[in-house]
């Protein structure tokens, strides 16, 4: 009798969704906005647009010109014929990065001594300055090692030889190309399973209070666990099929790596379902109406989605902060997400966020579906 109850429920449930279009199209495009975000959102060094002045003009500037004009990530705009034209184009905000060789550059080469240039960047968004003063800097040292190589040469071979020398080689593990886009894609993914998990059933429980059916319910022989049931595993399927669409497009549109087991991927996306569902729950039974449910999920959101990894490191937060990330479920699905995806990770090293993902989901839903009984008694 129980099975054929819940049967019932969970066919009203999924009749229900599929008449609310606007629920239908939230799932949807929750995780297809995916791909604007790997399109638009990036922290990488792309097009930014830069002035040159060279007061100098002689081979020497010319050819540190010429090579600060073909560095990867720099859009060059303008060549200007004194420094006050930068600070007019950067106060206007048309060039965010400035390369400046003074007079005396190639003289002061010429005849050993040290020369100096000025780089200018646009510290309004510290990220994207800082990578590009680093790449600059690259290329200036790249320039030194060059004119110290030709001195060299002018004073013997082997004197050169014996001069002391680090010779770096660096490999990147995991992501060796560095596509920032793989990163952003796959938390973006995590923070969709999040999102839809909290909304969708608090949405589901706090439309019945509207409708004014959650009444006519109490008087049934449904129980607060079989109703949970029936709201959370149609959203469960439901949100899987949103979730394969998601990562379909990032394999497919983005080459994102699938180093990993996909089925452990989705084994673990159900348990992150379970924890942001028994949070949704719970929001459901203490909200009156949609208004109320979606200021208390942002309220929430913002917090679980900040302290999980996704926006800043937590080993850059304070110490106090990085104690509560412990509290965000989503944490330990990113780390499980980025350690599938471009780890190859499995259960052997996965477990410790398998479990907490289990904890929390466990403790979640039994204190949401607590709350929903003394709501209908």
């Amino acid at each position: 009798m129980m099975n054929r109850r819940l049967w019932g429920l969970m066919r009203k449930e999924f009749i229900q969704f599929f008449r609310d279009r606007a629920l239908v199209l939230l799932v949807l495009y929750t995780f297809v906005e995916i791909a604007i975000c790997g399109w638009a959102l990036t922290l990488e060094v792309r097009n930014v647009a830069a002035a040159v002045y060279d007061g100098d003009q002689t081979p020497e500037s010319r050819r540190l010109v010429e090579a600060f004009a073909r560095l990867e990530g720099f859009r060059l705009v303008a060549r200007v014929t004194s420094p006050e034209e930068i600070n007019a184009l950067m106060d206007a905000g048309r060039v965010q990065f400035a390369l400046v060789v003074p007079a005396g550059f190639g003289r002061a080469l010429r005849a050993g001594e040290t020369a100096q240039v000025q780089v200018l960047a646009d510290g309004t968004n510290s990220t994207i300055a800082e990578q590009a003063v680093a790449i600059t800097s690259g290329l200036l040292r790249d320039y030194n090692e060059r004119i110290a190589v030709r001195r060299a040469a002018r004073v013997g071979v082997a004197r050169y030889s014996l001069l002391p020398r680090v010779e770096n080689r660096i490999r990147t593990w995991y992501m060796p190309q560095l596509k920032y886009a793989h990163f952003i894609i796959l938390t973006m993914l995590t923070i969709s399973v999040l999102i839809l998990g909290v909304l969708v059933p608090a949405a589901a429980i706090v439309r019945e209070k509207e409708a004014g059916t959650l009444e006519q319910l109490m008087i049934t022989p449904v129980t607060a666990a079989e109703l949970i049931t029936a709201k959370i595993v149609p959203m469960f399927l439901l949100k899987l099929v949103g979730l394969t669409v998601g990562v379909l497009m990032s394999l497919w549109l983005f080459g994102v790596p699938l180093r990993g087991n996909a089925l452990l991927f989705y084994a673990i996306s159900v348990l992150m379902f379970m924890s942001s569902s028994g949070i949704g729950v719970l929001l459901g039974t203490i909200a009156r109406t949609m208004q109320q449910t979606l200021m208390l999920a942002f309220f929430i959101l913002f917090p679980v989605a900040f302290l999980s990894g996704t926006i800043v490191p937590i080993g850059n937060m304070p110490r106090l902060l990085q104690w509560l990330s412990y509290l965000s479920p989503l944490r330990y699905y990113v780390e499980a997400t980025l350690g599938i995806f471009l780890k190859g990770a499995g259960i052997d090293i996965l477990w410790p966020q398998a479990l907490a993902l289990t904890l929390y989901g466990l403790v979640l839903l039994s204190i949401s579906t607590l709350r929903f009984r003394r709501s209908l008694a």
